[in-house]
């Protein structure tokens, strides 16, 4: 069998054993940290805002001010 076709089969396999709920979650956390350094947040504010919001699907608009309001730099 060749290498490509065994690699496939593994990642297959390997996607079926993580359950959706996981992936989701991901997704949303993903979503959520592109959506800080599209607003031009750094690291560290965009795991702050991340935590704060991890309930949304993105960031509000005034996150820029609550980030001043809470010191995060």
């Amino acid at each position: 069998m060749p290498k490509r076709k065994r690699t496939i089969r593994q990642a297959i396999r390997n996607f079926a054993s993580v359950p959706l709920s996981t992936m989701r979650r991901f997704a949303n956390r993903s979503r959520r940290f592109m959506d800080a350094y599209r607003k031009g947040l750094s690291g560290r504010q965009a795991a702050w805002a991340n935590s704060k919001y991890h309930g949304h699907r993105i960031l509000p608009q005034d996150i820029l001010a609550e980030l001043d309001k809470a010191s995060i730099t």
